[in-house]
């Protein structure tokens, strides 16, 4: 329906178009022939040149938003618009330049028709273009608003999690333990702990983090959990060298490290393994096995979190895969 609303109304324009320019025309030169018959493919023009130029403004859409490069994207957009006017208008002077025996010599009427349509249809396109720049940016705004709003919630879910309870009578639980028994791991505990508070409060600076910082306070944050449960927890990090530059949400390994202590038992029969490394499509593949707790009902709120802060920043790739052994989630990497 919208197609056919935009050709209806871009036909009324183009007869509108021709009206006015057959209005403003001297009064010593006439349509020949007569300007009735000019109309069908007067219109079929119109038509082929508005639905091109708007098939243009959706290609630059995706592939060169407003948002990213607002001066490249209206240089672009301008001269396409431009080379595609002159093309589509100029068909029928083409053909009446072979039909005419290659004569350049056109009717004063079509040349004033052609300049008038070029002036007008330009007007025409670029209201259209203006009316799309600005729903995009509006979309835009509204999407860095939608992102900051779903990373709020992000940083308080962690900070939540970690400042609860359960993990402070946990963490105060084996300092004192080891204070008495082993005072070197003391130390190293307190520092680890401390790391971990210091990068949670901070990472509300950041939307995004290099994943290079990001390995560094999750061993920090895996090792509160090894003090506390020893070998009943495993981990590996094989990470490509070219990959520590590049960047994810804040945050993002402490939700599915996180996500994967909850959910699973890890003990001396059932060792939690945990993996993170580099995948082939410019993405990070996190898993563990599984080894699902009987009372805990996961409402998936953090891997919810992720996926949306990832559909805000355009970046396709966030997946979630389970099977019966095991739970992974290929996590795609930001170029700076």
């Amino acid at each position: 329906m919208k197609i056919i609303f935009r050709i209806v109304l871009v036909s009324l324009y183009a007869i509108l178009v021709l009206k006015l320019v057959d209005f403003a025309m001297p009064d010593d030169i006439t349509f020949t022939p007569a300007l009735i018959k000019f109309i069908p493919p007067y219109v079929l023009i119109f038509i082929l040149n508005t639905e091109g130029c708007l098939f243009f403004d959706r290609f630059l859409n995706k592939q060169m938003p407003w948002s990213s490069s607002p001066q490249k994207r209206l240089i672009i957009q301008f001269a396409l618009i431009i080379i595609w006017s002159l093309i589509t208008m100029g068909i029928p002077f083409t053909i009446w330049y072979f039909y005419n025996g290659k004569s350049l010599v056109y009717p004063p009427a079509s040349v004033i028709v052609f300049i008038g349509s070029i002036v007008l249809m330009l007007g025409f396109i670029s209201v259209s273009i203006a009316i799309n720049f600005f729903k995009q940016w509006q979309n835009s705004i509204l999407d860095a608003e939608h992102y900051m709003q779903e990373k709020l919630k992000a940083d308080y879910k962690v900070l939540q999690n970690q400042v609860n309870p359960h993990f402070l009578f946990n963490s105060f639980n084996v300092l004192v333990s080891e204070i008495k028994h082993n005072p070197d791991v003391a130390v190293e505990f307190t520092r680890k702990l401390s790391k971990v508070y210091r990068y949670v409060l901070q990472s509300k600076n950041y939307d995004l983090i290099s994943l290079r910082k990001e390995l560094d306070f999750i061993e920090s944050y895996i090792f509160l959990h090894k003090v506390r449960i020893g070998e009943a927890l495993k981990y590996s990090i094989d990470i490509a060298d070219n990959d520590l530059q590049k960047q994810l949400p804040t945050l993002t390994l402490q939700i599915l490290v996180e996500n994967a202590t909850k959910h699973n038992i890890a003990n001396e029969e059932n060792v939690l393994n945990i993996t993170i490394k580099s995948g082939t499509q410019n993405n990070l593949i996190v898993s563990n096995n599984l080894n699902p707790k009987n009372d805990i009902s996961s409402t998936r709120t953090g891997l919810s979190n992720l996926q949306n802060r990832y559909s805000l920043l355009n970046k396709d790739g966030f997946e979630i895969k389970k099977n019966d052994n095991e739970f992974i989630v290929l996590v795609p990497l930001i170029e700076e």
